[in-house]
């Protein structure tokens, strides 16, 4: 059995750092990344606090990212859509998948504290089903890049490989 890693990406801002620390980790541990969109049902009126996500990249730019981290890093990517309102679908997909590892984005502390508390229910729910066999599951919550962080990625990106068309100016 094979290590995995599922990226839990709901269109928040912070999908873009949880994405890089995903395949990272990914390669440090020679896991495949389950990329998991969390979208919201087209046909219905989604909640307000659910239309305003996925404005700052779409699904398929997030999944272009993705993909293309992925294959920089060496990292095999799978690509899934799950309702967001459907934990019990998104509970059976993580058991199915025997993902022992979660990676989910945040904003600030507001948005922390919310998907912490979100992220430790789906965590009950998982082990209380009767499938769940694999024990604890490790849960990381990236938090918002700093100046000096975010430098660091670049310069890393930068030095690692000339295929991103990227230079590091300080001004």
């Amino acid at each position: 059995m094979g290590k995995v890693i599922a990226l839990l990406a709901d269109g928040s801002n912070s999908d873009l750092y949880a994405c890089f620390c995903a395949v990272k980790l990914a390669r440090r541990m020679e896991a495949k990344l389950l990329s998991v969109l969390l979208m919201s049902e087209r046909n219905e009126n989604p909640p307000r606090e659910s239309s305003e996500r996925w404005q700052a990249c779409s699904p398929s730019e997030f999944l272009y990212l993705i993909s293309s981290l992925g294959n920089f890093e060496g990292v095999e990517v799978s690509y899934h859509l799950i309702d967001e309102r459907d934990e019990e679908n998104l509970v059976e997909f993580l058991i199915s998948k025997k993902v022992p590892c979660i990676i989910m984005g945040t904003q600030d502390q507001e948005d922390f504290d919310k998907k912490q508390k979100w992220l430790s229910q789906l965590v009950q729910k998982i082990y209380a089903n009767r499938h769940w066999y694999l024990g604890d599951l490790t849960v990381f919550l990236a938090k918002p890049w700093r100046e000096k962080d975010f430098k660091k990625v670049l310069k890393e990106l930068s030095s690692d490989c000339s295929l991103y068309p990227i230079e590091m100016v300080f001004a």
